[in-house]
């Protein structure tokens, strides 16, 4: 979070008589205790109830009002370094880093032996990127406290942090002394010692721990990954396998041993010791996942991956058969290979295993959407707001459905009702008015569909489908077709190729008696597709004949009717040989 600072006026306060916080390399942190200021009773008690107030808002989570507090703690005693302490821990969730370093050095010269103060201002120190003062810092904590290995360990990590290699070497070998053999301390080491180009060194490092644990499994892992490191793959394959000897069931050996045959091109080795790592069932789910996802994520070579990732995921299906998000991952898998049927199988069995998952219920009705089993759409989502009553997606998605089922009065209050639960979501806002627009049309209330329309485009005026629709039925309605126009054209503009835009654009000339220009728009989507579609097919005809070409437009007409028109005018229009309104 960012806090919104006062703090300029605080300066004064805090900082009369010291040093700059810039970040610099010369700031040194005095040890002169500066003399604290004495409070009487009054100021004695309304300090403590300001810092009693900061923790308590502080705890709560109201660092702002934390801060000013602690600013009136700092007005009634400018010494606090308690205060400067708590408030630069304030600035620091702030990421004001800087203006925190500045407290904790003015808290030190008043409190010159609080180690809190002192580790806090090492650390920030080095997030300020200034390395020097922050290894001055710890190597003055570590004179102090010489027999805390716990500030030991932190100067060997300041020192690493900095560059400072062999110096951080020192300091863990010291700690080695102290402590015996630990693991941490060498892996430590061994980075150092492979940054530092000395191998063979780093090798011995990792041997002591094999020489005093020589049946701990793991540590022939260390060895495996350290040759894995120098692209050593014969001798990181024998170490992997050592730990399979000792460790059969060890599945970060299978995952290892699985990506090197993957590098080796060897699919049927890589597939194996994967299959062998994913059945485990001591290994938890989501770790398998994060092994196989870079694969699943692959989206240029996913169709080439397909066979093994199928069976990597019944592998782990079988091995969690109860984990939902198994059978999302899985669902996801096949809509990556545009295979929606077996996606929609997968959620289906995510859902049978975590009905009460809303994310779930979404993705699984979007899927849906593409097979255009509306009958299916609209039961499943009228399922879904039984278990979320207040999830406006679900009404649209239901209503929607109810619509293209022809039960427009069910489908105008599953799409009313809907509209009432959306918040904040302005693009769901739009696609509720657009639809509740379509279904109102449709239900011969041209008014109201006109009125949904202009509110949909009122917060988004680039609606397509909204643009082309109310054009379109402004044009069946010859109701204002100078708007029908200006939005038709704009589908146009927008879309080009679409043969529905430019079929609606022509029929829009046409109404406005503009034929030539009609015929030249209708051509372009028959061009485009339109030929497929018998609407567009008989408006060819009508604009042909009103263009004076009878016959063309005979032609189109019986065309369209062999496509299936469902046109009232068709027949008349073949037997008459004229074009019916």
């Amino acid at each position: 979070m960012y806090i919104r600072f006062w703090f300029i006026a605080l300066t004064a306060i805090l900082f009369v008589g010291c040093s700059s916080v810039k970040p610099t390399s010369t700031i040194e942190v005095s040890k002169e205790q500066i003399q604290k200021v004495q409070l009487d009773d009054i100021q004695k008690r309304k300090f403590d109830y300001f810092f009693y107030e900061a923790n308590r808002e502080k705890m709560k989570g109201n660092y702002e009002k934390s801060a000013m507090y602690l600013t009136e703690c700092l007005k009634i005693d400018p010494t606090s370094s308690a205060s400067m302490y708590e408030l630069a821990n304030i600035l620091v969730a702030g990421k004001e880093v800087v203006k925190a370093q500045g407290l904790l050095e003015r808290a030190i010269t008043i409190e010159p032996e609080n180690i809190w103060y002192r580790l806090m201002l090492a650390e920030l120190y080095q997030q300020n990127k200034m390395g020097f003062q922050a290894i001055r810092l710890y190597e003055q904590i570590v004179e102090d406290h010489p027999n805390n290995d716990e500030y030991l360990y932190g100067l060997a990590q300041v020192y690493q942090r900095n560059g400072e290699k062999e110096k951080a070497l020192s300091a863990y070998d010291r700690l080695e002394k102290r402590l015996g053999l630990n693991e941490v301390i060498i892996l430590e080491k061994e980075k150092i010692l492979l940054d530092l180009g000395k191998n063979k060194s780093a090798l011995q490092e990792l041997n002591k721990l094999i020489k005093k644990y020589p049946d701990e499994a793991r540590y022939y892992g260390f060895i495996a990954d350290y040759y894995l490191y120098l692209e050593d793959h014969d001798n990181a394959r024998k170490y992997y396998n050592i730990v399979l000897d000792k460790d059969p069931d060890n599945v970060t050996a299978y995952f290892s041993l699985g990506n090197l045959s993957f590098q080796a091109n060897d699919t049927t080795s890589f597939v194996n010791y994967y299959n062998k790592a994913l059945a485990s069932k001591t290994t938890p789910f989501e770790l398998k996942f994060q092994r196989i996802l870079p694969f699943l994520m692959d989206s240029k070579n996913i169709q080439k991956y397909k066979g093994f990732l199928v069976e990597f995921l019944d592998t782990i299906i079988e091995a969690h058969p109860y984990e939902a998000m198994a059978y999302v991952y899985k669902g996801n898998f096949y809509r990556a290979l545009n295979d929606n049927e077996n996606a929609i199988i997968a959620y289906r069995d995510a859902l049978s295993i975590e009905e009460k998952n809303e994310l779930i219920w979404q993705d699984y009705l979007l899927l849906m959407i593409d097979s255009q089993d509306f009958k299916n759409i609209y039961g499943n989502a009228k399922v879904a707001l039984t278990h979320y009553p207040d999830n406006a997606f679900f009404y649209l998605i239901a209503g929607s459905s109810a619509g293209q089922l022809n039960d427009n009065d069910e489908a105008l209050r599953l799409l009313e009702l809907g509209l009432s639960k959306v918040k904040d979501n302005k693009v769901m806002k739009a696609q509720f008015y657009a639809n509740i627009g379509d279904i109102a049309y449709a239900n011969k209330d041209s008014e109201k569909a006109f009125s949904s329309y202009e509110k949909s485009l009122k917060i988004d005026e680039l609606n397509i489908i909204v643009l082309n629709n109310y054009s379109y039925y402004l044009t069946l309605e010859n109701k204002d077709l100078d708007k029908a126009e200006r939005m038709s054209s704009k589908c146009v503009e927008l879309e080009p190729g679409n043969s529905t835009y430019l079929d609606t654009y022509a029929w829009v000339l046409f109404k406005r008696g503009r034929y030539f220009e009609a015929k030249y728009i209708i051509e372009r989507a028959i061009d485009n597709g339109g030929d497929d579609s018998a609407v567009i097919v008989e408006h060819y005809g009508d604009i042909l004949y009103n263009n004076g070409d009878v016959e063309a437009a005979i032609m189109q007409w019986k065309k369209a009717l062999d496509m299936g028109s469902e046109s009232e005018t068709i027949k008349q229009k073949i037997e008459a040989k004229t074009y019916i309104e």
